[in-house]
């Protein structure tokens, strides 16, 4: 216990911080000179930035431009490259690890870690001309913040880099010169910049410019007064919820973010210059004072701790401690967590730190002294609680011994419990593992367990497949028991995708490997790994890659897209989709040459069938090239008689039925013919009849024809056309019978009877009689009924009223 706590120092009455050593070997050592370099680290034990500070002079061996070197916390290289594009006047970090590199032009280059170019936005868009003079970049976990100051002094804020929508600040009162500071400050419901000038400190949003006014003196804490001098440094916590300020006097105002709340002024003359603050946790303010080589922690409320490094050091804020980074080692300081200091201080009387120590006894077999400790001091202090201490202790260490000696300690304890739940326990000794995993100094992610739990543990796996950390991404994944969309089908996509960019890697090999890692995976976006891979100019690749893809519907656009036609038309009519179909043969129907396209229709009939009833319904003419290609007779016969219905010209269907009777012609289909001829007979005989009647014909078969002339009594006209067209005499008396009974015309009824013998018989005369309840015209027609149905006919006419 006393090396646990060697470390320790003591704060106000009953707290304690200390140095947790992560690294004490750095992989750069040699490499790197924190003091004539700008280091900015990503937050949560994320990567680390190295780039030569310009404002210094040193001896130069490599080429003049900046080069952007990349570490992990541990000092190991990741990446390096120099940087060629425009004057740069800042780098930050966005919240998904990507490299954010400012220009004086306005344009914002994005680099994934490994100096590989993304994308670019612009901070002035529509302002040509206009050059930046400083920027400042941001993020709170979930989006990443941007803001730019211009020559003019106007300032422009990007609240999300992923939406790209620009903000301009409203003018700040007498700013005519470069601000003394200015930084981002993310509060509750908005982003507003905190600049300060040479005596005044404003605060900007969307809505106002406001000015602040911040008392430093200790009388007047909490009243409103003027800066009596400027602000030399702003320090903002990791949370964004407090606010550190330091003015020319070396006073020191720490408060809410907001500026409404101050949490203590600490006047104290320093004998050397504070070279930098950064907020430790949320728990005070670091100050580094280098030639002191000196890091001094102010508490947010009470009392001052102090550490010592005699070599040049960086200080990154962190949501629970602070991370210092040089160039032989990486530590965190920070407030020893309640847990722990409830288990390791000295006489600690917990029931979690008896628990612990019963635990050391039994794993040394002093059976009654560990019984002792159990029965004496913890069964009536509680053992599930000093089970569930040890647990969260357990979690806050960063030691493997000291965690294992807290989870023996849990677990020995939770056995004299009954009806515990383990599910805490299970899931911290799993996580353990993979913090510990990723700890390890050839990884480099020095994270805590409350930083875990901020981000949470997906974030996590999406650090290592950042720094292509795939198989322990894969193996953390699957240990922590995640679903398989969000972990290992996740994971082996981004592999996927990184793996298809090796252009030296053969094509055929590479899918079939692909295809063998992710085939027992569900979820797998194959589509978007053949996307990368035709971006990377590997189009056979994606093609080949697409035949594993399960989605049809993902699948056909982009052969569409890489012009793989043919195989997307077969793909789409073995799914069965029609509309899957219709877009590629639309597809295929815009950029095809005409023959082209219909040859390659005719290989599918699934597909010629339904481009046919396409065609039908939207695009007649298409239909029409089709079959002329062909030269499918029938089919063109066909097409125009179509056209002929379709139309209320007699012109028009004239030439249409032309068109089909030299189509029959060449089938040599005699009866379809015939028909035609006969048709375009009857269309002229009606015209005709239109012109001599002054009535419409338009449109009507042979046998309406008939009856419309029967019905306006035009007998002579109506025999003339059952002459001329060869109509049947059983169907002449059937129009005249059908007329004459709708009409009600009784007499005529019975000239027609006596007219001679009638070719259908005399019963439709009683049929039609019946049906329009007319008894005594029936009884004219029965003597007349043949002798077999006489008795049948006798009994309906009778039955009638």
């Amino acid at each position: 216990m006393s090396l646990l706590t060697s470390e320790w120092v003591p704060y106000g009455t009953e707290n304690y911080f200390r140095k947790l050593e992560m690294y004490s070997d750095m992989y750069w050592c040699n490499e790197i000179d924190i003091s004539t370099s700008v280091v900015i680290a990503a937050p949560c034990g994320g990567p680390v930035i190295v780039i030569r500070d310009r404002t210094k002079l040193v001896s130069v061996k490599t080429v003049g431009k900046p080069i952007i070197s990349v570490y992990t916390s541990s000092g190991k290289i990741i990446s390096s490259f120099v940087w060629s594009s425009g004057h740069l006047i800042n780098l930050g970090w966005s919240n998904n690890e990507e490299i954010l590199c400012c220009q004086d032009d306005g344009l914002v280059l994005i680099y994934d870690l490994f100096g590989n170019y993304q994308h670019t936005f612009s901070m002035i868009k529509d302002q040509q001309g206009i050059k930046l003079l400083d920027a400042r970049i941001t993020s709170n976990f979930t989006r990443t913040i941007v803001a730019v100051l211009t020559e003019s002094y106007n300032i422009y804020v990007m609240n999300d880099i992923t939406k790209v929508k620009v903000h301009i600040l409203p003018d700040i009162p007498d700013m005519n010169s470069f601000p003394n500071l200015w930084e981002i400050v993310l509060l509750e419901r908005q982003t507003s910049v905190l600049i300060s000038t040479n005596h005044s400190l404003y605060s900007v949003s969307h809505a106002e410019c406001k000015q602040q006014f911040i008392g430093f003196n200790d009388t007047d804490c909490n009243s409103d007064m003027s800066l009596t001098n400027s602000i030399k440094k702003i320090s903002i916590s990791a949370d964004h919820k407090y606010i550190a300020l330091l003015n020319n006097d070396n006073t020191i105002w720490i408060g809410s973010s907001d500026l409404r709340k101050v949490y203590r002024i600490y006047r104290k003359s320093f004998s050397s210059s504070i070279d930098q603050m950064a907020w430790c946790g949320t728990e005070g303010i670091a100050l580094y004072f280098r030639s002191e080589e000196t890091v001094m922690i102010v508490g947010k409320i009470e009392d001052q701790v102090s550490f010592i490094y005699t070599d040049p050091i960086c200080l990154v804020s962190e949501i629970d401690c602070v991370r210092v980074i040089g160039a032989f080692s990486n530590d965190m300081l920070q407030l020893v967590p309640h847990y722990v200091q409830e288990i390791f201080r000295i006489n600690s009387t917990s029931p979690s730190s008896y628990l612990v120590e019963a635990s050391k006894q039994f794993e040394v077999i002093d059976i009654n002294k560990c019984l002792r400790f159990i029965f004496e001091k913890i069964l009536n202090q509680m053992l599930e609680t000093a089970v569930d201490h040890c647990i969260k202790a357990a979690g806050h260490e960063i030691d493997t011994t000291t965690q294992k000696l807290l989870m023996k300690a849990a677990q020995f304890g939770k056995t004299f419990l009954q009806n515990w739940n383990p599910e805490q326990y299970l899931n911290l000794c799993r996580l353990l593992r993979v913090l510990n995993a990723v700890r390890d100094p050839k990884i480099g992610i020095s994270i805590t367990y409350p930083q875990l739990q901020k981000i949470s543990i997906q974030t996590l796996l999406d650090k290592l497949v950042g720094q292509r950390h795939y198989y322990l991404a894969l193996q953390a994944s699957s240990y922590i028991r995640m679903s398989s969309n969000l972990g290992s089908s996740r994971i082996l996509t981004h592999w996927a995708k990184f793996k298809v960019k090796q252009t030296q890697v053969d094509k055929e090999q590479l899918a079939i490997t692909i295809a063998d890692k992710l085939g027992k995976y569900s979820g797998v976006s194959y589509h978007s790994i053949a996307e990368i891979a035709a971006n990377s100019g590997r189009i056979q690749l994606a093609i080949k890659l697409l035949d594993y893809e399960t989605q049809v519907n993902l699948q056909i656009p982009l052969l569409l897209k890489y012009q793989q036609d043919s195989i997307a038309l077969k793909k789409a009519v073995e799914s069965g989709n029609t509309d899957l179909v219709y877009m590629v043969l639309l597809h295929m129907q815009t950029s095809m040459p005409l023959g082209k396209f219909q040859m390659e229709i005719k290989k599918s009939s699934v597909a010629q069938a339904l481009y046919i009833k396409y065609c039908h319904q939207q695009s007649g003419y298409s239909l029409l090239d089709m079959y002329t290609q062909e030269d499918n007779h029938e089919k063109l016969a066909l097409y125009h008689i179509t056209e002929a219905i379709k139309s209320n010209n007699t012109k028009e269907m004239s030439v249409s039925i032309n068109e089909a009777i030299n189509c029959y012609k060449r089938t040599r289909d005699e009866f379809s013919l015939n028909t035609c001829e006969s048709h375009i007979k009857l269309i002229r005989y009606q015209s005709s009849l239109e012109e001599k009647l002054k009535n419409n014909f338009r449109n009507l078969t042979l046998h309406d024809t008939l009856l419309k002339l029967i019905e306006i009594n035009e007998l002579k006209l109506a025999d003339k056309l059952r002459s001329e067209f060869k109509v049947p005499e059983r169907r002449y008396w059937w129009a005249r019978l059908t007329v004459l009974a709708k009409q009600e015309d009784w007499n005529e009824l019975e000239k027609l009877s006596k007219l001679k013998k009638s070719p259908i018989g005399y019963e439709p005369f009683i049929d039609v009689c019946i049906d329009h309840g007319n008894k005594y015209e029936a009884l004219k027609y029965l003597s007349k009924v043949r002798d077999d149905l006489k008795q049948n006919y006798s009994t309906k006419v009778t039955s009638m009223p």
